[in-house]
């Protein structure tokens, strides 16, 4: 099928839709980042406590993401996804209105819950609109809206700060998740069309979306690979512009710029890993190959020193990138590919619990080592061996053929 069908069906109004969702709704998730250093000193707290507030979104993400699934069965996708958006700009206007670190903290739950369900919700409706063979691509363009969060905080609120005060900025912001969730009502009815309101919301889903994942050989070799790589990409990029800035003395417009090009290299690869998948390699294979790409660029990484050129610190930043910040849209994919029928938001959401997991246990870890563990040398060889033996096992498993 050539991609000029592939976009005469459902999918050319699914797939904008729910590229601009995760890309607005993360925006929710990446602003207290880009503010941390001025809200510390409102909040009363150092600025390295963005620690603590960016593993409350995640952990309260890790939940919420479980108990989706009866929430898109009941209320459809786009409904589901409206409430979740506007659970990120409350969180984000209650943290600025009220400026006190207890607050903050029920800011961040509230922005885990918005963060929780998109990942579910965006898997259901484009599980169901695309074509297999496209799968990989279009889950691919769809999780590029992460880094376009990203980015879209990095760029707007610094200047907003820079006329106002972080408040104000983060007010804002928020003002384009609110636009996105009222526009959406425009086409709920039309996408929500599976939606049944008979169906009863039950808590009991968190453990049905575990035992999905925990039942299934191929989900748990897939979500422990997952782990193993978003642990290995969160303590990249918690740590890179510290590792470059204190450990080896660099500028802070050094330091950043290579941050910049870790988060840049992601989107372009996400496109280019879902159009290979499924079509020329099988998505276990580049899995694997990825997990052996991200040890390579970990290791080159930690053999980072001042005098190299910006070249090849910049190809290096390129490769973790791509490799790193790379995966998620191939693993969403599998994962929906490998639930069972109708069980595709609540299989995420189990599988999501896994990669979130990783996500917050991922720099803790990472800087404990740093701290204690014989430096950042030994804290890079640690990333690199469990991405490594992630990447051959996935490779393994795919020649063995049991990813069914």
């Amino acid at each position: 099928m050539v991609m000029r069908n592939l976009f005469t069906r459902k999918i050319s109004v699914v797939l904008p839709t729910m590229l601009t969702i995760q890309s607005f709704g993360t925006i929710c998730s990446f602003a207290g980042a880009v503010v941390a250093v001025q809200a510390a000193a409102d909040l009363g707290v150092k600025s390295t406590s963005i620690g603590i507030y960016t593993a409350v979104i995640y952990v309260t993400g890790m939940l919420a993401g479980l108990i989706t699934g009866s929430f898109l069965a009941r209320y459809g996708v786009i409904r589901t996804c409206q409430v979740a958006l506007f659970l990120g700009v409350l969180g984000l206007g209650i943290a600025s209105a009220l400026p006190f670190w207890p607050v903050a903290i029920v800011g961040a739950v509230l922005v885990g819950m918005g963060t929780g369900p998109l990942n579910p919700a965006g898997s259901r409706i484009l599980a169901r609109h695309t074509p297999p063979q496209w799968q990989p691509f279009v889950f691919s363009v769809k999780q590029t809206g992460t880094p376009l969060g990203g980015m879209l905080a990095g760029l707007l609120l610094p200047p907003l700060m820079v006329l106002y005060d972080w408040r104000v900025a983060v007010v804002a912001i928020s003002a384009i998740p609110l636009v996105t969730l009222i526009g959406l009502q425009l086409i709920r009815n039309d996408l929500d069309d599976d939606r049944d309101p008979t169906f009863r919301i039950s808590f009991d889903g968190i453990l049905t979306s575990l035992r999905l994942i925990l039942t299934s050989k191929p989900l748990v070799t897939l979500a422990t690979a997952g782990y193993l790589y978003t642990f290995a990409q969160m303590s990249i990029l918690s740590f890179m512009v510290i590792y470059l800035q204190e450990a080896n003395g660099l500028s802070a417009e050094f330091a950043g710029g290579i941050f910049a090009i870790i988060h840049g290299s992601a989107i372009p690869a996400r496109i280019v890993w879902g159009a290979i998948a499924g079509r020329f390699l099988s998505s276990w294979v580049l899995l694997g190959l990825l997990g052996v790409m991200m040890s390579g660029s970990i290791l080159a990484m930690s053999l980072f020193m001042p005098t190299w050129p910006f070249w090849l610190t910049a190809l290096i930043a390129i490769m973790l990138g791509a490799s790193t910040n790379g995966v998620l849209g191939l693993l969403m994919s599998e994962f929906a590919r490998l639930a069972p029928e109708d069980k595709v938001g609540e299989t995420v959401g189990g599988a999501q619990f896994f990669l979130f997991f990783g996500i917050v246990s991922g720099p803790p870890i990472f800087g404990a080592m740093v701290e204690f563990g014989g430096g950042y040398g030994n804290a890079f060889y640690l990333i690199a061996t469990t991405t490594l033996a992630a990447g051959c096992v996935l490779l393994l498993t795919a020649r063995r053929g049991r990813v069914d």
